[in-house]
């Protein structure tokens, strides 16, 4: 028998049993009666992207991907040591839309109603990520803009025929190849998962309005493996003390713009034009290609000195103006952040709140016309219960002063700023005039302990503005550290003073039972920080803070969860989210004062664009991005003047 006989007969069979086949696996979904079974164990077949594996991809080579000069910027300047030496990042783990592309074996499993046996979920599991990936199919709701954002997203999915479709959202800023292209925070991930027994085909599409100019399409097949384990990722992160004693502080390794040498290495490697292998929508067309037949290759000793056109950026900026220029504060939402903590969101700054037996601690106030929104809110929050540990102790001072003394998880007994920014001490006077606010210790003519506390800077500056003084801080403190007076719902609360960063009277308070740290306008999740260098802040001092920030979070694993993080403006954040910001800071910081060593003018140093790279994530709003680099400008030649 031939092999082409063989081979006929084998094709015949196939056809046979793809005719004979069940029909739960030709068709179906949610509610349709007979769902097509994803579940299972699956092992990665090679394909097309199997270049992302192994070393990784070389630094410039961005072709097959329609990123915008935002993203090369970024990827320019990218230097591989970063990885390691961001303690907070090590573990990062690969995220949605990336995830199916490495070498990992994949786990996918059902979660069904107990009493209705309808699916309710899959959960997918992935070697290198935190843990299962949830997708919903149970049609709930997106969760807030302000809420918690993961490695692997928010994900539901639905399906279209014999087709499983996922939609992600809520993303934490990641890559989007491992040469340094980044993935924005705000781009969301389709994906399209097919079965044709034993094969699972998976397209990922990804769209990302900060650094694509179209959608990114990548595919990858599984098979069946039934014998396969998801087996645990233990990645552990430690610091490399050598760089840290060589440095003696906190750096990023990075390429400064233009000084990656290895930028033509690719096209020198596969005797490509740059154009192609840089990337960019129209080099994905067939067009394209009779044009790169006459573009020359590089030579082997080159150096390219890119230049990056900043339209992206400008469009992303106005996008945004309409909505960031008169905010209305029609929705002020409360979110649980952890323990006793909430955030409430969309009242100008972002307000942390401890919520319990003992009343509330504020800390900060939001804006002024937001407060009658606030003052609404508070008493909606339901406290969590406290823990039966806690309930039942048998220690004589167990929850002694709240059981005596407490009005209710209504009651307002304090107001913590962090800074004296309208829009986190507006509503001061407001709630401290309202009647859901009742300061610890006021009975009779007794003096509160606290009312409205901040570091003595702010109460300075706040009285040099001719600022209302029922909403000035009544009492303040002026060490490095300021502890609440005794526990407070059941956990202490510490108040740290950090110098000359945001302003010179910026604090940032720990909840420390919690595990929550509310940082003011020190980290904002999606903005520029606004270095104020008229009131004491500085470049320096602002990096000191989102360093000492870093360090006093905890992941729980892979670089997300565990210490939780309340910004200035934003979502709720966590360690990823502080080491990204913090990094970004030092990289624009050495970026202008490289440029004002070479005597660069304040004019010289916006028209050079420091921070393109990073405008389409946290310069939408309107002069933020000329304000952010003329406050860095200012901050490193004054003091160079001192």
């Amino acid at each position: 028998m031939t092999s082409v006989t063989r081979f006929r007969i084998a094709v015949c069979l196939l056809l046979l049993s793809a005719c004979l086949a069940p029909a739960a696996f030709a068709q179906g979904g949610f509610g349709s009666g007979v769902p097509t079974d994803l579940s299972g164990e699956w092992r990665k077949v090679g394909g097309e992207d199997v270049h992302e594996r192994g070393t990784g991809p070389d630094p410039g080579e961005f072709w097959g991907l329609p990123v915008n000069d935002a993203a090369r910027m970024r990827a320019d300047t990218y230097n591989a040591e970063w990885a390691s030496t961001s303690l907070e990042l090590q573990c990062r783990p690969h995220p949605t839309g990336y995830q199916q592309l490495g070498p990992d074996p994949v786990r996918i499993e059902k979660e069904t109603d107990p009493i209705t046996r309808e699916l309710i979920a899959y959960r997918i599991l992935f070697r290198e990520t935190p843990g299962e990936r949830v997708v919903w199919v149970d049609g709930r709701p997106s969760p807030s803009e302000y809420a918690a954002r993961s490695w692997e997203g928010f994900s539901t999915g639905k399906w279209e025929g014999d087709t499983f479709t996922i939609t992600s959202t809520h993303m934490k800023e990641s890559f989007m190849r491992r040469n340094g292209v980044p993935a924005s925070f705000r781009r969301t991930v389709t994906e399209h998962v097919s079965l044709d027994e034993p094969y699972l085909t998976w397209v990922i599409v990804v769209h990302d309005p900060d650094y694509l100019t179209e959608p990114l399409m990548r595919s990858v097949t599984f098979v069946r493996a039934p014998n396969n384990e998801v087996a645990a990722y233990p990645c552990a992160s430690q610091p490399e003390e050598y760089k840290l004693q060589e440095q003696g502080k906190y750096s990023v390794p990075h390429y400064l713009p233009g000084e990656n040498k290895y930028l033509t290495e690719v096209g020198v490697k596969y005797k490509a034009p740059l154009e192609g292998v840089r990337g960019g929508a129209e080099t994905l067309y067939p067009a394209w290609h009779s044009k790169a037949t006459t573009l020359p290759i590089p030579a082997t000793e080159s150096i390219l000195k890119p230049v990056y056109n900043d339209e992206s950026t400008r469009v992303a900026e106005r996008a945004d103006a309409q909505a960031r220029r008169a905010p209305g504060y029609e929705k002020v939402e409360t979110l649980h952040v952890n323990g006793n903590v909430f955030m409430l969101a969309g009242a100008g700054g972002n307000i942390a709140l401890s919520v319990g037996g003992d009343g509330v601690v504020m800390v900060d106030a939001g804006a002024a016309q937001a407060a009658d929104k606030v003052i609404a809110a508070v008493p909606q929050i339901v406290p969590p219960p406290r823990p039966p540990a806690m309930r039942e102790s048998a220690s004589p001072f167990a929850n002694t002063w709240q059981i005596s003394h407490s009005t209710g998880s209504t009651a307002v007994r304090m107001i913590i700023n962090t800074s004296m920014d309208a829009d986190h001490t507006g509503g001061n006077e407001k709630i401290r005039e309202s009647k859901i606010f009742h300061p610890i210790g006021v009975q009779g003519d007794e003096e509160a302990s606290e009312v409205i506390l901040a570091h003595e800077n702010v109460q300075r500056r706040m009285i040099e503005a001719n600022s209302s003084p029922d909403g000035q801080p009544t009492h303040t403190y002026y060490s490095g550290k300021y502890r609440l007076h005794r526990y407070f719902n059941g956990e202490g609360v510490e108040i740290i003073h950090v110098p000359a960063a945001h302003t010179d009277g910026d604090s940032i308070v720990w909840f420390r039972g919690s595990n929550v740290i509310s940082t003011g306008d020190v980290f904002n999740a999606d903005a520029y920080p606004v270095i104020d260098v008229e009131k004491g802040g500085s470049i320096q001092g602002l990096i000191d803070a989102l360093v000492l920030i870093a360090d006093m979070c905890y992941p729980e694993f892979m670089g997300q969860g565990g210490t939780m993080v309340i910004p200035g403006h934003g979502w709720i954040s966590d360690a990823a989210e502080v080491s990204y910001y913090r990094d970004m800071v030092i990289i624009v910081r050495d970026r202008i004062q490289s440029m004002i060593n070479k005597r660069m003018t304040l004019q010289q140093v916006k028209a050079g664009k420091p921070t393109m790279d990073y405008d389409p994530l946290f310069g939408r709003n309107p002069g933020s991005t000329a304000q952010f680099v003329e406050a860095v400008y200012r901050s490193l030649t004054e003091r160079k003047a001192q």
